[in-house]
């Protein structure tokens, strides 16, 4: 094999292995599994209990990932997930209950979550079912929420896991548009 063979089959190599590694998702993660089933949660500590009494709201932790809460929260009619770093509490009441509810009565629709984390581990996304009754039948939808150091946001409701997995390792960050409300802010 000549040198010009040789470099150009070189060139071709690097050529292939650059495109696979730009087809690779800005975001690649890999999946852990939490439970949010009843017999898995637990009660939060008093403070952040006394937040969601003053609702009118239950309330259990039903996870933790790297300095991140799991919140399950539910009303009498609806439950959904907060999300507490710190001294903060992003919830996705709004985006369950209120803003294009899957139907009535929408509630956690599964006995586990997603966590969708970055290759050191530190969590990027998660994705949950809500499920409601519409028109006679259960609809159920995954939502997919960015976590980011100083935000989380609803990124999207999807339909299948593919789609929730490709919404959640994608390039979409939280903005002003996306951001979900905060119950509990910096004091």
């Amino acid at each position: 094999m000549t040198m010009r063979m040789f470099r150009g089959k070189a060139a071709r190599v690097v050529a292939a292995v650059g495109m696979s590694l730009a087809a690779l998702p800005a975001r690649a993660q890999v999946s852990e599994y939490a439970s949010v089933a009843e017999s898995d949660c637990r009660s939060p500590p008093p403070e952040t209990m006394a937040v969601y009494q003053t609702l009118d709201l239950g309330v259990e932790i039903c996870g933790t990932r790297s300095g991140i809460d799991l919140l399950l929260v539910s009303s009498d009619r609806s439950s959904w997930l907060d999300v507490v770093r710190g001294d903060r509490i992003w919830t996705t009441e709004d985006a369950v209950v209120y803003e294009r509810p899957v139907g009535n009565f929408p509630n956690v629709g599964a006995g586990k979550v997603e966590w969708r984390l970055a290759p050191d581990g530190r969590p990027g996304a998660l994705i949950f079912r809500v499920a409601g009754e519409a028109e006679g039948a259960r609809r159920s939808l995954l939502f997919v929420v960015r976590l980011e150091a100083d935000a989380a946001c609803l990124l999207g409701r999807v339909a299948t896991n593919e789609e929730a997995r490709t919404l959640a390792d994608g390039p979409g960050t939280c903005d002003e548009e996306n951001q979900l409300p905060l119950r509990l802010g910096p004091r």
